[in-house]
């Protein structure tokens, strides 16, 4: 709707959604990350493209959150919080109407997994305990939050923000995606799905 906030994240899968968006004729919408970034270049996130397009399709300046996604330790994560600018970027995820994001996977391949932001101690806690993440947050699969010391250290909007949304829009397809879309629906993050076939009978029979 007109003066709409839209939420965004990064992703191969958000990359596909932005590579197919329309011009839209709605007006002062405003775009905004609901997740920090990658500070490792060598890893592609696709921020880039979903952010040139999601401007250009809603003739908009998406605000990033320009700080790491996961940080070493929790007390770095809070002091930067306290800067106003990150505070604003942040709010204006917390009072947007729409969330539009994806699910990750505790798969060896998993983009979190690759990037240093964990001990192999840490990722084999994870392997054994969650299902996948939500705004780079691990979730068992019941949906709850899996390792909460690695949320305290973690740039995202709260889950539990995500239930207050007009639209929640999960989109994840992939049978590998499947344990953490239906955790993710058993938490009640989304109000929307968007998968494929395979994933909804599957999920329906869940």
């Amino acid at each position: 709707e007109d003066n709409d906030t839209i939420g965004l994240t990064w992703g191969t899968t958000m990359a596909a959604i932005a590579k197919y968006l329309q011009p839209s004729t709605k007006k002062n919408v405003q775009t905004v990350y609901l997740k920090g970034t990658v500070s490792n270049s060598s890893r592609n996130n696709y921020s880039s493209i979903i952010t040139q397009q999601f401007n250009t399709s809603f003739h908009t300046q998406t605000e990033i959150l320009p700080v790491p996604v996961i940080f070493d330790n929790q007390k770095t994560r809070d002091l930067v919080l306290q800067d106003q600018f990150i505070k604003r970027i942040i709010k204006q995820g917390q009072n947007a109407q729409i969330a539009l994001f994806t699910v990750g996977t505790t798969r060896p391949e998993a983009m979190l997994f690759q990037l240093g932001y964990f001990t192999q101690q840490q990722i084999n806690f994870l392997e054994a305990h969650a299902v996948g993440d939500i705004l780079s947050q691990f979730i068992t699969k019941n949906g709850t939050i899996a390792a909460p010391q690695i949320a305290q250290r973690t740039v995202s909007l709260p889950l539990a923000d995500l239930k207050h949304k007009r639209q929640s829009i999960l989109v994840a397809g992939g049978i590998e995606k499947l344990p953490a879309i239906h955790a993710a629906l058993t938490g009640g993050y989304a109000n929307v799905l968007i998968t494929d076939l395979n994933n909804a009978e599957k999920l329906l029979e869940m």
